[in-house]
């Protein structure tokens, strides 16, 4: 498999990410928990990290989002990071 227009790539423990230059992300790999299920109408992403099970990406509007296992609240910003309830 190939990452075209890639900007970066982050790795998790069981998946990974690109983000593209376009503001758009792609993940592959394991999702037991959520880990390659983008949440719905992430857009406008200026950056990712991946931890062990969960990911999280910046948006141009400066939100925080987080996807994946959260057990922990690892997935989970808090309110100050996050615009419109978008935390996950």
């Amino acid at each position: 498999h190939g990452l075209t227009g890639g900007t970066s790539v982050a790795a998790g423990f069981i998946h990974r990410l690109g983000w593209k230059s376009d503001g758009t992300v792609v993940a592959w790999g394991d999702n037991g928990d959520g880990e390659t299920t983008l949440p719905s109408g992430l857009t406008g992403v200026t950056a990712i990290a991946a931890g062990g099970w969960h990911s999280l990406a910046l948006t141009s509007e400066g939100t925080v989002i987080g996807w994946g296992l959260t057990h922990w609240g690892q997935a989970s910003p808090p309110a100050a990071l996050t615009t419109n309830g978008r935390a996950t």
